[in-house]
């Protein structure tokens, strides 16, 4: 490969006209093979670059930079938590559990005590219940009625 046209472009400075003309002709066959109906029947020519291969690397690589910032710009952005703003946050949560806990047993505190008073309640009107029962215990005429209400009555609470 020593001989090859790569060797023998790399190694020449200076292109001949009739090697532009060869180039352009391939091109335009080239185009010819996949030009669409509504592009030119002429070859675009190629943009010429006057830059060095140094610049068009060196652009190229800042270009890839900044997209890499872009992408990670709102990562950077979010810090993490101080000590101070850590033990500020811990503090808070545990006011806020602490005033849970306290709301939890109020709630149970009264929920006791609107038992308890429901079971007074209860126990109060069967005593009023019992009382006027004792009254009409004293009829001797339907003692076996009496007798089996009174069982009923002790056997079913009210609740």
């Amino acid at each position: 490969m020593a001989g090859s046209e790569g060797d023998f472009v790399i190694n020449k400075k200076f292109v001949t006209e009739s090697e532009l003309e060869e180039k352009r002709k391939k091109r335009q066959e080239e185009w010819e093979k996949v030009r669409k109906p509504e592009d030119p029947e002429e070859c675009p020519e190629e943009v010429y670059d006057p830059r060095s291969l140094y610049e068009k690397l060196q652009e190229q690589k800042e270009k890839k930079q900044q997209e890499y910032e872009e992408q990670f710009k709102f990562k950077n952005m979010v810090r993490g938590l101080e000590e101070d703003e850590t033990a500020f946050l811990d503090e808070v949560s545990r006011k806020q559990e602490m005033l849970e806990k306290e709301r939890r047993e109020e709630e149970k505190k009264e929920l006791n005590e609107f038992r308890n008073a429901l079971t007074i309640a209860a126990t109060s009107t069967e005593h009023k219940k019992r009382e006027p029962e004792k009254k009409t215990v004293a009829k001797p005429p339907d003692t076996k009625k009496l007798s089996q209400s009174k069982l009923l009555a002790g056997a079913v609470r009210h609740r």
